[in-house]
């Protein structure tokens, strides 16, 4: 009897490592919290400009 090897896991390169680093799901999340971060930096300096220019 002939039996066929198995392969395990997909076949994206991507998906056989779940590393913390490579999680997808984290990355998204990580990639809007630096978003979000980064206009609310902006945000805050033109509101502090605008305080300034105010006075």
């Amino acid at each position: 009897m002939n039996t066929l090897p198995m392969h395990r896991g997909s076949g994206h390169q991507a998906d056989k490592f779940n590393g913390p680093i490579l999680d997808r799901e984290k990355l998204r999340k990580g990639t809007n919290v630096a978003l979000l971060t980064a206009i609310g930096s902006v945000i805050l300096v033109l509101a502090v400009k605008a305080l300034y220019l105010a006075f």
